[in-house]
């Protein structure tokens, strides 16, 4: 049994009308010399105004592939097969190149990875926010520039009236993950999507950009998607949390929910494998066995079957799909999807582990706090 996570409640935004986002069986493949890889494959979720979610796994999971999906910005050899991205009413994957320039920036936008390759090293900062501005919102250059030096202010950024007029290279790191931040949220989008932004950034760093995102959503109202393999990161930020594995999501839930309840074997490793200052020391942290499977090759079972040290006869040959198994809270797992008492014959009749993986032992993972 886990130790008992205490992890703060960050209630899910109950805003009347329909979400601002629905994604339904999003699924991105590429071509490449070993054959059709699918990246991402049948993914849904939905996210609520002003909600904050956490997309979490380990690197390779799909993370971010599926994010730049949801705006239509896959990478050359990628193409989207099938699904619906549905923001604000409108079907993205349907519209044209021009109607598609109009919602980026103004309804949706980015936050990258790597501020050093995101922004354009041969301008200044000042002109790469104001641009969009003047495009999406109409101002004229001395309004979009006074308001390019008041969202640096509200970012933090010393001395904006100076650092406005800098070129990347001169800022640091964490100003200059702050700049794509101000410059992401310049044209006020409904839907902010953060793609591990924090990767590059030390500890100190990392925690005051995940608050000012957490400030920024409350303050303004919008929803964020906040991409990480980082699941420490995400406790104190995310109303849910969906966690990937292989192009798919495995478990997704609130975070409270998620965190002191994981029901996917998966999701539990992550969770143990997070050091805790909490409570007695295990003598070591939680290893999930194994590599992530090669998406080329992948059979017809769960992909995390030959990892796990849960899995049942029935995982080998068939992939459980995304259920939910108490309210709000979903898993493609067998193995738990008995648990929750799902009606008779929805497991297989052989439910005996058979342990194609070392077992997890998560007994002695202590809490995040």
């Amino acid at each position: 049994m886990l130790r008992s996570r205490v992890v703060p409640v960050v209630e899910r935004p109950q805003v009347a009308g329909s979400d601002l986002l629905e994604v339904d069986g999003l699924t991105v493949s590429f071509h490449t010399r070993e054959g059709v890889v699918r990246a991402v494959s049948d993914v849904s979720f939905s996210l609520a105004r002003g909600e904050r979610l956490a997309i979490v796994g380990e690197s390779g999971s799909g993370k971010s592939v599926m994010s730049m999906a949801l705006m239509q910005m896959v990478a050359r050899g990628g193409a989207i097969d099938r699904g619906e991205v549905v923001l604000n009413g409108r079907n993205v994957l349907g519209l044209s190149n021009d109607k598609l320039r109009s919602v980026r920036g103004a309804e949706v936008a980015m936050v990258f990875q790597d501020p050093t390759t995101s922004l354009n090293p041969v301008m200044r900062v000042s002109n790469q926010m104001i641009r969009p501005m003047r495009h999406h919102l109409g101002l004229s250059s001395g309004e979009a520039r006074a308001r390019a030096v008041s969202l640096l202010a509200g970012t933090g950024i010393p001395d904006p009236e100076r650092n406005v007029d800098s070129y990347p290279h001169q800022l640091s790191g964490g100003m200059r993950q702050r700049v794509m931040i101000a410059m992401a949220i310049s044209c006020k989008p409904s839907l902010l999507i953060a793609d591990e932004p924090t990767t590059a950034l030390d500890v100190t760093i990392q925690a005051q950009i995940v608050a000012l995102l957490k400030r920024i959503s409350d303050e303004q109202g919008s929803s964020v998607i906040f991409v990480t393999h980082d699941m420490g990161l995400v406790a104190r930020f995310a109303h849910r949390v969906a966690v990937m594995y292989a192009g798919r999501i495995v478990e997704i839930g609130s975070v409270d929910e998620l965190f002191a309840n994981p029901q996917h074997p998966y999701t539990k490793g992550l969770l143990g494998s997070i050091p805790s200052i909490e409570g007695a020391l295990p003598e070591r942290l939680t290893q999930i066995p194994g590599l992530p499977p090669n998406l080329a090759t992948l059979g017809a079972g769960c992909p995390f079957a030959a990892r796990c040290g849960e899995a049942v006869e029935r995982s080998v040959d068939e992939r459980p799909a995304l259920r939910e198994v108490r309210p709000g809270h979903s898993v493609a797992c067998w193995v738990a999807q008995a648990d929750a008492g799902l009606p008779a014959g929805s497991t297989a009749a052989s439910s005996t582990p058979i342990h194609l993986g070392r077992t997890i032992d998560i007994t002695e993972t202590a809490g995040v706090g």
